[in-house]
Parts: structure tokens; sequence; C-alpha cells
């Protein structure tokens, strides 16, 4: 039952949500857990800033993996203490390509993700990643509000 535990991990509070439930729940069925966290390709206009200062897209991208490492740390720390596994990856790219091509690497049984209400009421009709993830994912799937 669930053993294989991943979370869709990032620094937005409906993340840290989904992590704490896949804890309380690893902790139940004495699973492990894998936090999947997307480094999402920079924007086009990075271009532009690489033509007059070609070292900022790459000390932008270093910036946000020392910040995603260490937010892996501090949930590594939290599990620690509860007694749980956590596994961690960074994956570059887009951030519904590169989460399923995580999870079919990893295969879990659950994939766990947070969710939000996108301003305007969009997402009601869009859907948004946590629903294209739960269309796609090999997995199951839980959403955490």
């Amino acid at each position: 039952m669930f053993k294989k535990i991943a979370v869709a991990f990032d620094e937005s509070p409906e993340a840290e949500r989904a992590f704490r439930s896949a804890l309380d729940l690893a902790t139940l069925v004495a699973g492990e857990i894998y936090l999947i966290t997307v480094i999402e390709n920079q924007p086009a206009y990075m271009s532009y800033v690489s033509a007059v200062a070609p070292e900022v897209p790459l000390l932008l991208k270093n910036q946000k993996r020392a910040f995603y490492e260490d937010l892996h740390n501090k949930a590594r720390a939290m599990a620690e203490q509860a007694g749980i596994s956590l596994r961690s990856e960074l994956i570059e790219g887009d951030e519904i390509d590169a989460l399923l091509q995580g999870i079919d690497r990893l295969l879990p049984e659950l994939l766990v993700v947070g969710l939000r209400r996108e301003p305007g009421g969009f997402s009601r009709y869009l859907g948004g990643t946590a629903h294209q993830l739960a269309l796609h994912a090999k997995c199951d799937v839980l959403g955490v509000r």
C-alpha cells in the first residue's frame, strides 16, 4: 500500500502541504519518499540577456539549483526526524513533461501534489499542473489542498 511515494515539490505552500501529507502517510505505511523538483527552462527573453551579459543565465540557473538543493536538505532533515527514507531529484525542463519523466523513471505507487486555485478561477476551466499529472501519471495521484 503506497510504500513508494513521490512528491511534486517546489517552494510553494501547496507543495509543502503535499510533502507533509506524504510524510504522514509514509510514517503510517513504513514507506519511502521521493521528491521531484523541476528547474524550469529559462524564458525566451533570457537570450537577450545572454547577448549582453553571457554569464547571467548560468548564474541564475545555479542560484535556482542551490535554492532547491537547500529546500531538499530541509525536507530530508524532517524526514530523518520522522524515521523516513527520503531521496530527491532535480530535473531540468518543462514542468509537466519533466515531472512525468521522473515518475516514469522512479515508478512510485503514489504521486502527491499540492492543489492550488488560480486567480480568477481559470483552473476550473483549463486544468492546472495537478490536473495534467492526474491525467498522465502512471500511478495513483493524491491531491492535497
